[in-house]
């Protein structure tokens, strides 16, 4: 799954001499948190709504409310943006950008193919994507399984077992164990019994630490 699964696509934008005003009645008419910059068709910064309320001079300050008034009305997104901003392509993997929003701590991505501004995507829409893929808003029931060897043979046997029960495997995520050496996944399959689902699973040798119903409202067991 990429990028452009998730992405919000024609973003709302602003140019670098927009009023700061202006930028924060763009923000509240539609109801976004994000504004890029681009100037002559080139992405050339950022704004947040947090930019927007830091820009507000401090409350402590000497300047009296004409003053400070008139410095807002003619304060302009350039000289708060944030200049440069990191960006990806449509076609990168949703997991690089979590990776690289972690790594950089920033919650919010614009996206460029060709170089030109196609869209616009944060980590909650990653992360929404991610419960959607995983099932995770899907009534069925959670299976652990530890102490695998990490061969594709485990993993076909796995399969192997749901499809005899006919049950839809939501989800399937297998989790390397460095300090074991071995590997543990976890299924969600769509079932409220998944006890005959364990009983083979452990005539099959696998070693089941836990397996739990869960109802959809919740999303946990």
């Amino acid at each position: 799954m990429r990028i452009k699964d998730v992405m919000t696509r024609n973003p709302v934008t602003a140019d670098s001499e927009t009023l700061v005003l202006d930028a924060q009645k763009i923000m509240k008419e539609n109801n976004i948190r994000r504004l890029p910059i681009v100037d002559k068709g080139k992405l050339v910064g950022m704004v947040t709504k947090h930019d927007l309320l830091e820009a507000s001079p401090s409350p402590a300050t000497s300047l009296s409310v004409f003053e400070l008034n008139y410095l807002l009305a003619k304060m302009k997104v350039k000289e708060i943006m944030k200049k440069n901003p990191v960006t990806i392509t449509p076609d990168t993997p949703f997991e690089e950008a979590l990776r690289l929003g972690q790594e950089k701590k920033i919650g919010s991505f614009p996206v460029v193919d060709k170089g030109k501004l196609v869209g616009i995507t944060t980590e909650s829409d990653i992360i929404r994507f991610v419960t959607r893929v995983l099932g995770i808003k899907e009534e069925g029931s959670r299976i652990t399984i530890e102490g695998l060897g990490g061969k594709f043979g485990d993993l076909e046997k796995i399969v192997s077992v749901a499809n005899q029960h006919h049950t839809v495997i939501l989800s399937m995520m297998s989790l390397p164990r460095p300090e074991n050496k071995d590997w543990m996944i976890v299924l969600r399959l769509k079932t409220n019994d998944p006890d005959p689902i364990v009983k083979d699973f452990k005539k099959a040798g696998f070693n089941v630490t836990f397996s739990s119903w869960f109802r959809c409202e919740t999303g946990q067991a």
